[in-house]
C-alpha cells in the first residue's frame, strides 16, 4: 500500500492514481484481503479538524483519496508539484469502479440512501451499467444495532460494499462493523449511491470543468448544504493558510 504523503490540516491522503486504486482493489479481491476507501472533500477535512474522533476514524482507512477541486488546490498550494497531479472526484471514481466490476465480474452491494433511491437503483442500473452483478442493496435508514444487515452483506458474497449514508454516519457504521464484515473492499461513498441510481443529478460537464459543481449542488439542496459551502469554504481556506505560513495549526 502506498504511503499517505499529503497532509491537509490534520488529515493525510494517499497520492495515488485511479489506475493504482483499481489495482489495489483487484489485489484485495483476488487474495481475500481487506481494504477501506474514502474520498474526503474539503468539508470532511474541516470536520476532522474539529473532532478528533472523526479524524481517527478517517485516518484508519487504508486509502484516503482526494475529492474535489478544493482539496487539489490546497495540495498544490502547500506542496507545489508534489501535490495531487489533477483534480480527482469521488463520483467519477465510483463510475470507474463499477465499470471495472463489470469487466472483472465483481459483485457489488449497495448500502445507504433512501428506499426510493434503492428502487431507482434497481430500475436504472441495467441500462446504465449493463451486466453489473448486484449482490444486494438496502437503504440506509436502519438501527445500527440491527445485525441482520451485516449478515445479509456477508451472505451475499459481495466483493465490494458501497456505503452511502452521509459523513460521518456511514463511517461510524463501517468502523463499528469492520471486523464482522467479510467483504474484501468497503467504499465510503456519501451521496454516491444517489448519483449511481440517477436519483441525484450531477452538474453539467461545463460546470464541472470550471470547478463549480459545489455551487450546482448548493442550489439543488440549499437547506442541507448551505453550512458546508457558505461557512465551510472560508474555514478550510483559513486553516490551509495557517498550515502554509505558521507551519502548525
Amino acid at each position: 500500500m502506498l504511503d499517505k504523503n499529503i497532509t491537509l490540516i490534520h488529515l493525510s491522503f494517499n497520492r495515488i492514481t485511479e489506475t493504482e486504486t483499481i489495482q489495489c482493489i483487484e489485489e484485495k479481491i483476488s487474495f481475500k484481503g481487506k481494504l477501506r476507501i474514502i474520498s474526503p472533500h474539503f468539508y470532511h477535512i474541516v470536520l476532522c479538524k474539529a473532532k478528533k474522533e472523526l479524524l481517527r476514524i478517517v485516518s484508519e482507512y487504508e486509502l484516503v483519496l482526494p475529492d474535489g477541486y478544493g482539496v487539489y488546490a490546497a495540495s498544490r498550494f502547500l506542496y507545489g508539484k508534489n501535490g495531487f497531479d489533477k483534480v480527482y472526484n469521488g463520483t467519477d471514481l465510483y463510475d470507474i469502479v463499477l465499470k471495472e466490476a463489470i469487466r472483472k465480474s465483481w459483485k457489488i452491494y449497495f448500502l445507504g440512501d433512501t428506499e426510493e433511491t434503492i428502487r431507482a437503483l434497481k430500475e436504472n442500473i441495467p441500462s446504465k451499467y449493463p451486466k453489473l452483478n448486484i449482490a444486494g442493496a438496502h437503504h440506509g435508514f436502519f438501527d445500527f444495532s440491527d445485525s441482520i444487515i451485516v449478515e445479509n452483506i456477508n451472505e451475499s458474497k459481495a466483493d465490494i460494499l458501497m456505503v452511502g449514508m452521509g459523513f460521518p454516519r456511514q463511517d461510524l457504521w463501517i468502523t463499528e462493523n469492520y471486523e464482522k464484515l467479510t467483504v474484501p473492499v468497503i467504499m465510503s461513498v456519501g451521496a454516491g449511491i444517489g448519483f449511481v441510481s440517477g436519483n441525484k443529478k450531477r452538474a453539467p460537464k461545463i460546470v464541472r470543468a470550471i470547478h463549480l459543481e459545489w455551487m450546482f449542488r448548493l442550489f439543488q439542496e440549499p437547506q442541507r448544504l448551505w453550512r458546508r459551502y457558505i461557512i465551510g469554504i472560508p474555514q478550510f481556506c483559513f486553516y490551509i493558510l495557517l498550515q502554509k505560513f505558521r507551519k502548525t495549526i
